[in-house]
């Protein structure tokens, strides 16, 4: 069964008109210092109240970017002049959409273009499409998780772009590949992921990052269908932020 949205009026009926039989959570557990992109500061936050103590619990977040943990980008991240968070319905960020699987790509490998054409059938016009590499289940302090996941290149972006899908996620920490350089490490992909970026944001694709759970949606098929809800944090003047990611199974 494929849900369309039909109008915004429509949306919530439709929504409760069908039953799911199964929920998958894709987003990562948010904690002090988890693994973010190696080059902005890790999250943290304290406590500045305990109920035990002061008869209430308050925590204040003190360090966090718009891409931290499973995220969102918008078209602001990579275009100038481009939408921020508050020019997108909420209706944006769900969708009816598919996994495929790519669990076999190796590590710092593109998804090429032949890669996503094996699923050419499988990919609807407005799907959200969410391309499991298995990623999220490798141990996240390591180097080989932090620059070497596999990405989507120039080519195999404009191929979506081409689809006229609605967004696209992914369970690594980017879309497209490390191309910076770090102490210990320099760039290991061949496409400019800023490129890659700017052709998805500019065709105004959504694009979900460091996803997680992709493969309980696939329960070992090649692909596998969803609705799936990536919502961010209402944020002003924003270009990207933290969202709870999950599929309703039907």
């Amino acid at each position: 069964m494929a849900i369309r949205f039909i109008s915004k009026d429509h949306e919530l009926k439709i929504m409760s008109a069908i039953k799911f039989r199964k929920i998958v959570d894709l987003t990562h557990l948010m904690c002090r210092d988890m693994v973010s992109w190696p080059t902005l500061p890790s999250l943290m936050y304290e406590h500045t109240a305990i109920a035990a103590k002061d008869l209430y619990t308050m925590t204040v977040i003190t360090r966090m970017t718009t891409h931290t943990g499973t995220h969102i980008d918008v078209q602001a991240h990579f275009i100038p002049g481009g939408k921020t968070i508050e020019d997108y319905p909420i209706e944006s960020f769900m969708g009816d959409g598919v996994v495929l699987d790519l669990s076999w790509k190796k590590p710092g490998e593109e998804i090429s273009v032949e890669d996503l054409k094996r699923y050419e059938d499988d990919i609807q016009e407005g799907d959200v499409v969410m391309l499991c590499t298995n990623w999220d289940k490798k141990d996240r302090y390591t180097n080989e998780y932090l620059f070497q996941w596999p990405h989507l290149g120039i080519d195999s972006a404009k191929y979506l772009v081409s689809k006229r899908i609605k967004a696209v996620g992914i369970d690594a920490l980017s879309i497209g590949g490390w191309m910076d350089t770090v102490p210990g490490q320099g760039p290991v992909a061949k496409s400019s992921p800023v490129e890659v970026h700017r052709i998805l944001l500019g065709a105004d694709i959504i694009i979900i990052e460091e996803l997680r759970g992709l493969d309980e949606v696939l329960h070992g098929k090649k692909t596998a269908r969803a609705f799936f809800v990536f919502a961010p944090l209402k944020l002003s003047d924003a270009e990207g932020s933290p969202c709870r990611a999950f599929a309703l199974i039907y």
